[in-house]
């Protein structure tokens, strides 16, 4: 009878709520992808110093979330074996190693190092985020927590483009992204003070080696897939055409990503809350993903009526970048996907899958003869997909 008890000991252990737990996960969040906004609100400044292509500007976020891709396969797997409060101190400690690289650049090689290590601390965010909520809040909490935790990601992207431009207008490119170490340094120190990650049960079986998705995992990955291809494509160059094809400075271009971002914290907020409601978590994937469709057509448009492009950065922050969250909201209430922390890693992967083929393939076709137009059309048709893989969730689960 020893080892229930012991059980019981360690399970009302693990639903002890650190202090500070939720503002260190959504700091967490913003600092897992600020590489991704940092460079995008710098995008004019970089490739005209380091006289790079749209291409190569594209490929820097590809191998990022290509290596956040292939890890994540293992990173849900391997938070189950560290604990996630290692994982969280891992994923802090790269961040700043990052941010530490970025600066010394002067070309494209030591650009993509970095971004291959930043690709490793994206692989860790969900599985290492997800796992301590799962661990240290109760049931009716874990809806909300996901969205205000998964809101760090775009209050990463509100900050940089509010601060960024501003900053590197006042220092340089260099001392903005330098700043940024001493950020994650100081989360990591929190992060240590964690309470330690607890023993394992006795009798529970240590994880197995990753599992292929079960079917409605599949289709969730599906939608996942075009939402990440879209919203990359969007996050990385929107502030690129708006100073190429509308004429905006590099402040107001960086702005937009502002934009989106603040929209993106509050629909995070809402969505999550909203399915957290619902009985079929299906329906605001689909009709996020159909919202943010409607929204592309209007960045093309703002070329004869500029003010468009502010109505469609706030329309895709408060549809397409919700959508990430409650497909987190998705995983961690519903065992039909799979283990919380194993399904998180390959959705996960899905949605980082996506950060490679948007960036890229928006940066070709727009240094194509096709232009921006084609650039454009592969950002609505990725919305598309994430519709389809949606619908197919929704039927699956219906099934």
């Amino acid at each position: 009878m020893e080892t229930p008890k012991r059980d019981d000991t360690r399970r009302e252990s693990e639903r002890y709520t650190p202090r500070g737990l939720l503002p260190l996960l959504t700091l967490t969040m913003a600092l897992s992808m600020f590489v991704l906004f940092a460079l995008g609100a710098l995008g004019p400044m970089l490739l005209t110093d380091l006289d790079l292509t749209r291409a190569q500007w594209g490929s820097l976020t590809a191998v990022a979330f290509g290596t956040a891709s292939a890890l994540s396969l293992v990173a849900g797997h391997l938070t189950d074996v560290i604990g996630g409060r290692r994982a969280l101190v891992a994923l802090l400690l790269t961040v700043a190693v990052v941010f530490a690289l970025l600066p010394a650049a002067h070309g494209h090689a030591l650009l993509l190092v970095a971004l291959v290590l930043a690709g490793g601390a994206q692989a860790l965010a969900n599985p290492a985020t997800n796992h301590l909520i799962a661990r240290r809040l109760p049931a009716d909490r874990r809806a909300g927590a996901v969205g205000v935790k998964q809101s760090g990601v775009q209050l990463g992207a509100f900050t940089a483009g509010l601060a960024v431009p501003a900053l590197a207008a006042a220092t340089s490119w260099r001392v903005t992204l330098a700043l940024v170490v001493p950020v994650a340094l100081a989360a990591a120190t929190a992060a240590l003070l964690l309470p330690r990650d607890g023993p394992r049960a006795a009798g529970t079986p240590r994880p197995t080696p990753p599992a292929p998705p079960n079917r409605p995992a599949r289709w969730l990955i599906l939608h996942s897939l075009g939402i990440g291809t879209a919203l990359a494509a969007i996050t990385t160059h929107l502030p690129l055409y708006a100073h190429e094809e509308l004429g905006m400075g590099t402040r107001a271009s960086g702005a937009l990503v502002a934009a989106l971002g603040g929209a993106g914290i509050v629909a995070r907020v809402v969505w999550t809350r909203l399915s957290g409601r619902m009985s079929d978590i299906s329906v605001p994937l689909l009709v996020l993903a159909a919202l943010a469709l409607c929204f592309v057509p209007l960045i093309p448009a703002a070329d004869h009526l500029p003010p468009l492009i502010w109505v469609a950065a706030l329309g895709l922050g408060g549809s397409a970048v919700a959508a990430n969250a409650v497909s987190m909201v998705a995983v961690v209430r519903d065992p039909t996907f799979g283990p919380t922390g194993h399904a998180s890693a390959l959705v996960s992967a899905g949605f980082f899958g996506g950060f490679v083929v948007g960036p890229l393939g928006f940066g070709l076709l727009a240094d194509s003869p096709a232009g921006y137009p084609a650039a454009w059309t592969l950002t609505a048709l990725a919305f598309l997909v994430s519709m389809v893989g949606a619908w197919r969730v929704h039927r699956v689960l219906a099934a």
